[in-house]
């Protein structure tokens, strides 16, 4: 089976929350209250995957998301506005609830500081013994789908996201 990283394709004018409002989305996302009380989005253009570097997905992909996975995906309502005329807009932050501790470190190419997070991938390599649609990496906050996912996604016409094989995902 292929996997794939989830990540966030950004076309110009498409809407995003820019990367300095990010922090107030994770604490929501975590069930906490931001100092913040708005969250402000630029662009124009909707798409289904809203924020960039967190996972906040529009009501189409949270109903898809939802549907296709069930129990092993939560979501967190909450309100972005728009940073000129102060619109409101509503997006669902997404936590994967399965994480699953299968890389393969000796196959892999890593780099890991002694906290055992992932700091850097120059080649990544899982274990095969993957039997999830979409879930996490122990000490990665990065989001990977399986084939078949990948494909319902685009067969259902969800945008804004970008689908990075394993083997070509490196930072």
């Amino acid at each position: 089976m292929s996997y794939y990283l989830l990540r966030h394709e950004i076309n110009k004018d498409d809407i995003y929350v820019n990367i300095e409002q990010q922090g107030p989305l994770e604490l929501l996302s975590e069930g906490k209250t931001p100092r913040i009380s708005k969250i402000y989005y630029q662009g124009k253009n909707s798409t289904d995957y809203i924020s960039l570097g967190g996972f906040g997905v529009s009501y189409n992909a949270m109903s898809f998301f939802k549907k296709e996975c069930g129990e092993n995906v939560s979501f967190v309502p909450t309100i972005i506005y728009n940073e000129d005329t102060d619109e409101p807009l509503n997006i669902y932050l997404m936590k994967i609830n399965i994480e699953l501790d299968c890389v393969d470190y000796e196959k892999s190419e890593l780099f890991v500081l002694s906290d055992k997070i992932i700091r850097g991938v120059d080649k990544m390599v899982l274990k095969t013994d993957i039997n999830e649609d979409i879930f996490t990496v122990k000490n990665l906050s990065r989001i990977f789908i399986n084939e078949n996912l990948k494909d319902k996604m685009i067969n259902h016409g969800l945008k804004g996201f970008e689908f990075v094989p394993i083997e070509k995902f490196t930072f």
